[in-house]
């Protein structure tokens, strides 16, 4: 059931709440920000899904000149092939033999790449890919400093490489890494790992080139880090997606002129002092990963603390001119881990409703 869907035209304090909202003017601002920076370092984009979830945004990159998208999970890649996305990168070692069954059958009907980053996973891969009758190009993830999957630079890639030039069902189509260990980073010391980590990765797709291995895609970088990462040349494309967002974390990691497109929008519950204002939405609505949500109202706050379907805001001073009833919108602090949350997103213009939008493949599934 839709909570908005009957709301079409509507303002968005009368929505009912709590609401996931996008401003979809400040939204197309950042995708363009983000796309003229890649164009002009000529390295193609292949937006991150996994935390817009909804394919009407993958759309919406697509026309603003991405290449394609990459998920997480498997399921994203489903809902983003059944809308029509024709390029996705899973960037994910997908595990279990019915589920690698599935990724082969979307492989089939769409262009799909998969990461893999074994021996043994990419037996697997070619498996499956045998049994459906298709081939899955494959991308060998490396670790670049992330220390998740990924294997390690250099020679034991390398070998990895070799293995799928001759692995029935398999293509070779590239490498990709993930320097995330570096978006946390102060100044200097961020730009200096991702460096390090761009350059791992480059240097292990010479080198497979020099032994006659074709490397047409070299993979990398999210929203915290690309600015930095595309700065190696040798970067093929870059992964960066939930900076078209924006939010607390994504300014703090460097997009410092993006716009929050994305808020949650909740009403006053309950005004039980001066000081205390209780909005129905908790941790159930806005995610706390990566740091609490900020209140966009005009009193000073002292602090947030939400419960699961109640916010509840302390003032630093008394003050009344938020009522029960009322509207008080929220940035995330993670738009990715608050997005999942949601079963809609309310798509905005002018501050009007325009479209309410289903937010599939939430699960890892």
């Amino acid at each position: 059931m839709s909570a908005n869907s009957g709301a079409i035209g509507l303002a968005k304090h009368e929505l009912e709440t709590p609401a996931l909202c996008l401003d979809l003017d400040a939204y197309r601002r950042n995708v363009d920000r983000m796309a003229t920076v890649l164009r002009a370092a000529r390295v193609a984009w292949r937006p991150h899904m996994k935390g817009q979830k909804a394919p009407q945004l993958a759309t919406l990159a697509l026309e603003a000149g991405a290449i394609g998208v990459t998920c997480a999970t498997l399921y994203e890649a489903e809902a983003m092939a059944d809308a029509g996305v024709e390029s996705i990168l899973l960037a994910h070692e997908t595990v279990g033999a019915r589920k690698q069954r599935r990724l082969a059958r979307l492989a089939g009907r769409c262009g799909l790449i998969s990461a893999t980053d074994s021996h043994a996973h990419l037996a697997q891969l070619g498996e499956a890919a045998r049994a459906e009758g298709v081939t899955i190009p494959v991308l060998i993830e490396l670790n670049v400093g992330m220390n998740r999957c990924g294997i390690e630079p250099g020679e034991s890639a390398i070998d990895l490489v070799s293995a799928a030039v001759v692995t029935p069902g398999i293509r070779l189509a590239g490498l990709m890494g993930w320097e995330g260990h570096a978006v946390k980073e102060p100044g200097e010391d961020k730009s200096a790992k991702i460096a390090a980590a761009m350059s791992a990765l480059v240097e292990t797709a010479e080198r497979c080139r020099a032994e006659g291995f074709e490397i047409a895609i070299v993979s990398a970088a999210g929203s915290g880090t690309f600015l930095d990462a595309t700065r190696t040349a040798g970067i093929t494309e870059v992964q960066a997606g939930g900076g078209v967002f924006s939010d607390l974390n994504y300014r703090k990691w460097g997009l410092t002129d993006h716009e929050f497109a994305l808020t949650v929008v909740t009403r006053v519950a309950s005004r039980p002092t001066p000081t205390r204002i209780i909005v129905d939405a908790g941790f159930k609505t806005m995610s706390v990963q990566h740091g609490l949500p900020q209140p966009l109202i005009g009193a000073p706050v002292r602090s947030v603390v939400l419960s699961a379907e109640h916010g509840t805001i302390e003032l630093e001073s008394p003050d009344d001119s938020l009522r029960v009833g009322d509207v008080v919108e929220f940035v995330p602090g993670y738009t990715d881990s608050t997005v999942c949350l949601h079963d809609e997103m309310c798509a905005l213009r002018g501050g009007l409703l325009e479209a309410v939008w289903r937010i599939p493949g939430r699960t890892g599934r």
